[in-house]
């Protein structure tokens, strides 16, 4: 019988595979071998590998990193170290694979080697020794590593037509976090910012193992400051680590030796495209999303150059698709189905699309510095906008049109260009264009993002054009969101956006006038009175007055929800919310009563009592200068044909502003056949 017991194999990696290699073959070629009682193979021991020898730094710690190969399938391996040579010192895991130890302390003396053994037992109690040298001594003089931190970016073709791989560049990675990694501990052995050109310089010690890392972040202390990370929220843990703690992206070099001279290091982040599809990594994703948001903040600092920026993060994923998931909101983060590429206010952070061949965010720099200009409109201003969906030819609710509309135009400002493309489709080949500047609006309007977008975008560029015949810049516009805009009693829409510019600039009214009207926009002050435009020029119902005067002495206001620019049951389309304005003189408690009419009850669906999604639901909100002051469920309970409530404090005196709504209008689930307008008697009295 013939066995296979190599006393010791090579050092090398390579040199030991081949060995197991060849003994296996041995093996095989004898029929597999013998346990002697005609059981089966015989048993091979395992090849241990305790590393490469190498050099290290006093005080630092040392990582062991062995490794086995076992030619037996199925085989338990058991790792042991122990100290053969050298000044002693403790070992962290010695019952591990990677092991660790604190190097001594060498100072004025000559390096030490110290002698390290594993020796790794398989389950049938065979077992291989290897030995590894680690030289400890002094740091040697330092030396500077520099270089260039860079991303490829790809731009779009003629028309946003999908994206142009064949002319990818490379951009700077502006004020992200560089840092010299120890190899083999992963501890951080210094660290720069990039300045606006991708350069960094990091001075460490001479002769380390070392690798550099770029984090997908922007930190910044101090006046101005902001925290801005890029993470991967698609995740299968169960359940899922919170947001905050999912992976950050990070760009990576191979280990070198730090050497004894300064050297240069360049690192780019790659697209990963690999002629029809991606086929590597796509590290520069990430950095460009950090980029596109980097230059919206620097629109900001130009305007405020002591801005504090609220902590954003932001989650990019090729695993986020544009599909709506069915589960919580947390399910479908994690699983990646968001559906479009949004911000959430509620934890101030972005969550953009990544799907190849589908719908990719990366390096549709305009669409990423839109979603961020809603987080602007959040933290630094105001933002009243219900949101939904919206696009070419929308009649939109006020607070969405300006939304939209303020975070297009805020895109163009920060990248400096009107052309904004949002490419999709497979191997990203497809896409539109919306040129900011020049798309005329149709129909013109209070009530259309793309008037408010080119309204707002005018009052910045310089070029003249139809009612554009001045440039204010960012700085007034900047002043307006976050001074009038910020605290106006009325909803956030174009008319208070005009209304506050003109305020703080009353030298420039005409020009800003001249704006409006060239949007057709011609209602004045924030509410918007005497506005004539009604989205259609046939006088469609329920559009005008944009707000309706109502008194709380108990006299009945018929009011109508009409949803008859919204075929989908979006619920947030012109005439769908109407808007009140009601002025409190005397403190009290106040009873709301909101009643489906009597003539819209009749067209009702026959009533199903098992179903009520056929019967009236009007809802009410009430706010105090943006603020919502309903208590719990007041205003929005799923009682049919009727709202009715009291407040429980007493409502201090000040403009208040109302919405009424038909919730079967925003219900996609609501019958098919529910009439499309909804007509309301109302009445507010003081309460006893």
């Amino acid at each position: 019988m013939m066995a296979c017991t190599p006393a010791r194999v090579p050092r090398s990696s390579a040199g030991r595979r081949l060995a197991v290699l060849a003994c296996a073959a041995l093996l095989a070629a004898c029929g597999g071998g013998s346990d002697g009682n005609g059981g089966g193979a015989a048993n091979v021991a395992p090849v241990a590998n305790a590393g490469p020898d190498r050099t290290v730094v006093e005080q630092s710690t040392v990582s062991l990193n062995g490794s086995a190969t076992d030619a037996n399938s199925g085989d338990t391996l058991a790792y042991a170290w122990s100290q053969v040579s050298g000044q002693s010192v403790t070992l962290s895991n010695a019952n591990r694979a990677q092991a660790s130890f604190l190097a001594p302390d060498v100072a004025g003396g000559a390096p030490q080697v110290l002698g390290f053994r594993l020796r790794v037992t398989d389950s049938a109690g065979a077992a291989d020794t290897d030995d590894v040298l680690i030289t400890v001594q002094e740091p040697g003089a330092a030396v500077t590593i520099s270089g260039v931190a860079s991303y490829e970016f790809v731009p779009a073709n003629a028309n946003c037509i999908g994206l142009n791989y064949g002319l990818t560049a490379a951009r700077p990675i502006r004020q992200a976090t560089v840092q010299v990694l120890d190899a083999a501990s992963q501890a951080v052995l210094g660290d720069d910012t990039t300045d606006d050109t991708g350069r960094y310089a990091i001075t460490v010690d001479a002769g380390r193992n070392v690798r550099l890392r770029v984090r997908a972040e922007l930190k910044r202390g101090g006046s101005p400051s902001w925290d801005v990370e890029v993470r991967d929220n698609v995740t299968a843990a169960v359940p899922p680590a919170p947001l905050h703690q999912r992976p950050l992206y990070v760009l990576d070099s191979a280990a070198f030796d730090s050497g004894g001279v300064d050297q240069v290091r360049n690192l780019t982040a790659a697209t990963g495209w690999g002629g029809t599809s991606y086929t590597g990594t796509r590290a520069a994703a990430p950095f460009a999303v950090l980029d596109a948001i980097y230059s919206g903040m620097q629109l900001v600092l130009g305007a405020q150059p002591t801005a504090n920026f609220v902590p954003l993060d932001a989650f990019w994923s090729p695993g986020n698709k544009p599909v709506d998931g069915s589960g919580s909101f947390e399910d479908n983060i994690a699983s990646g189905e968001i559906g479009t590429s949004f911000y959430s206010s509620g934890i101030d952070s972005l969550f953009l699309l990544g799907q190849a061949g589908s719908d990719t965010e990366e390096f549709d720099d305009h669409v990423i510095v839109h979603e961020w200009g809603h987080y602007f409109e959040d933290v630094f201003a105001r933002s009243d906008s219900i949101g939904g969906s919206h696009g070419f030819g929308d009649r939109l609710d006020m607070r969405v049109a300006f939304g939209e509309g303020w975070a297009t135009a805020l895109s163009g400002m920060a990248l400096g260009s009107p052309r904004y493309c949002d490419t999709q489709g497979t191997a990203q080949a497809n896409g539109f264009e919306i040129d900011i500047e020049n798309d005329a609006p149709n129909p013109r309007g209070w009530f259309n993002e793309f008037s408010v977008m080119s309204l707002i975008y005018d009052v910045w560029d310089t070029a003249a054009d139809g009612g554009d015949n001045d440039s204010l810049g960012f700085g007034p516009i900047f002043d307006t969101m976050t001074g009038p805009q910020a605290v106006t009693p009325a909803h956030t829409s174009i008319f208070s956006f005009v209304d506050g510019l003109k305020a703080l600039r009353p030298a420039d009214s005409a020009f800003v006038d001249a704006l409006r009207a060239d949007h057709d926009i011609n209602g004045i002050g924030i509410y918007g009175d005497g506005e004539s435009n009604d989205a259609s020029g046939g006088t469609p119902p329920d559009v005008l007055p944009v707000y309706t005067d109502i008194v709380p002495d108990g006299s009945v206001l018929n009011i109508c929800s009409n949803r008859q620019f919204d075929a989908g049951f979006n619920g947030n389309r012109l005439s769908e919310y109407r808007f009140l304005r009601m002025a409190i003189v005397s403190q009290s408690r106040y009873t709301f009563d909101v009643v489906t009419d009597s003539a819209t009850v009749a067209q009702l669906p026959p009533d199903d009592p098992n179903d009520d999604r056929d019967q009236s639901d009007p809802d009410l909100r009430y706010y105090l200068n943006g603020v919502l002051q309903n208590s719990g469920l007041q205003g929005f309970s799923g009682v049919a044909n009727r709202e009715t409530f009291t407040t429980p404090n007493e409502l201090a005196p000040g403009d208040y502003v109302l919405d009424v709504v038909e919730f079967r209008h925003t219900d996609e689930n609501s019958a098919t056949d529910f009439p499309e307008r909804s007509c309301f008697d109302i009445t507010i009295t003081a309460a006893p």
